[in-house]
């Protein structure tokens, strides 16, 4: 298990680097542009009313609210809505500097189905859909001992992680260099914080033995 996050670690690091580098560079055109022009090709009213549902899932808001359900509840405050709240609270600062770093402006206004500011590089709903669901499937398939309500709670959660990146480009306010590279970011963190994670839970065993 831990060789297989150190790959999963390495592997994210590496193709964020990557992709850095090409957009930097300015040599994303030839991965960005053909997808964009499929995805923009696709829309209808039905569609983009269903995704809009779907990349607000990834909003602040959102996350805010599900973190603070999570807190509120003796059950699932210690397992889930504390190392949820952690890292959603990490990752969120961790982008924004990356942004500032890169200031990748976003694609052409007159491309958004919705209102959005700031950079594009990388995609902040797509780094925190990942940290946050991601680890919440980590936590689901930890804690719950019913393995049918796990499966069927994992599938649950990694449709939004997974949806909610692509919803940001057919919206038009992100390449899909910027998904990637914030899944790609994001993997990498979620395996940092499943760390840490375990870590905390081998301590506080210790203790009360």
């Amino acid at each position: 298990m831990k060789k297989k996050r150190g790959v999963i670690f390495a592997a994210g690091l590496v193709l964020f680097v990557l992709l850095a580098i090409l957009m930097v560079t300015g040599n994303l055109q030839w991965f960005d542009d053909p997808i964009r022009e499929w995805v923009y090709s696709i829309r209808n009213p039905a569609l983009t009313e269903v995704l809009k549902v779907i990349t607000y899932m990834g909003n602040w808001q959102t996350i805010t609210l599900l973190c603070i359900v999570l807190l509120l509840f003796r059950k699932t405050r210690l397992r889930y809505g504390v190392p949820v709240s952690a890292g959603a609270i990490f990752v969120t600062i961790f982008n924004r500097i990356i942004k500032l770093i890169f200031k990748r402006p976003r694609p052409e206004e007159s491309l958004h189905l919705i209102e959005e500011g700031g950079y594009s590089f990388a995609s902040g709903h797509s780094i925190t859909s990942m940290v946050v669901f991601g680890l919440l499937i980590y936590l689901v398939r930890k804690y719950v001992k019913n393995r049918k309500a796990a499966n069927i709670l994992t599938v649950a959660l990694a449709v939004p992680w997974i949806f909610i990146g692509l919803s940001r480009i057919y919206m038009g306010v992100h390449f899909p260099s910027d998904v990637l590279a914030g899944w790609a970011l994001g993997a990498a963190v979620l395996v940092g914080i499943i760390v840490i994670v375990e870590k905390c839970d081998a301590r506080r065993k210790q203790k009360i033995q």
